[in-house]
């Protein structure tokens, strides 16, 4: 009688707590950063960039706009009453109304950028408003002229000087081009020009210029 000979297993012998494998947080960085398809490095997306610059670029012009317009209109609120209270030792200030518009402002002497912003520039050279003469006065499109072109044959524009009142009465409006001077000459009687960018709602530099011609109609 053959006994069968059984195959006896070898227990595997248990693992020790100190065997168990251990995850190298080093060696797992090092894989992390080595290029690996699966996990991507993260980058930073260059249109998140750009837009977040284009943010703070317009944040810094819109402060800058929102600057120059408060103070000029402050500015323009303390030329106002000093003109209606007192004149300055030995100044004369202008006041110029147009109420179609409603337009009242201290005009400025010269027509420097620094004038231009505190009121409309009366130009040197011409006419003292008031008297015999052209008398030029500028401004800008966007703020004290942005209504110039509303102006109709008729309208009515005072000028206060002096302790008078000037009544002037637009008599033409023409659009020219920027290097026009024509509208600069001497006039005869007592004339007032009005000048300001054109058109008005133009994007950058306006190429041309709105001209507006008063007549003196009474004092």
């Amino acid at each position: 009688m053959q006994v069968l000979r059984t195959s006896v297993r070898r227990a595997r012998p248990c693992l020790s707590r100190n065997s168990l494998p251990v995850l190298q947080p080093a060696r797992w960085r090092t894989w992390k950063r080595s290029g690996n398809p699966e996990l991507p490095a993260r980058r930073s997306d260059p249109r998140r960039i750009v837009s977040t610059v284009l943010l703070v670029i317009g944040g810094v012009l819109c402060t800058s706009v929102t600057s120059s317009y408060a103070w000029m209109y402050i500015e323009q609120k303390k030329l106002l009453h000093e003109f209606k209270t007192h004149q300055p030792a030995g100044e004369i200030l202008t006041k110029l109304s147009i109420p179609r518009i409603g337009l009242r402002a201290v005009v400025i002497e010269g027509t420097s950028s620094r004038s231009l912003l505190l009121g409309p520039g009366h130009m040197t050279g011409s006419a003292i408003p008031g008297t015999d003469g052209n008398s030029v006065i500028a401004g800008h499109r966007d703020t004290f002229f942005r209504h110039l072109h509303s102006l109709k044959t008729g309208d009515a524009i005072y000028v206060l000087r002096g302790g008078k009142r000037f009544h002037y009465a637009v008599i033409g409006k023409k659009v020219v081009e920027a290097n026009d001077i024509s509208v600069l000459r001497a006039g005869r009687g007592n004339e007032l020009t009005l000048i300001t960018c054109y058109p008005a709602h133009f994007i950058g530099p306006a190429p041309q210029r709105l001209i507006i011609v008063a007549k003196l109609a009474g004092s």
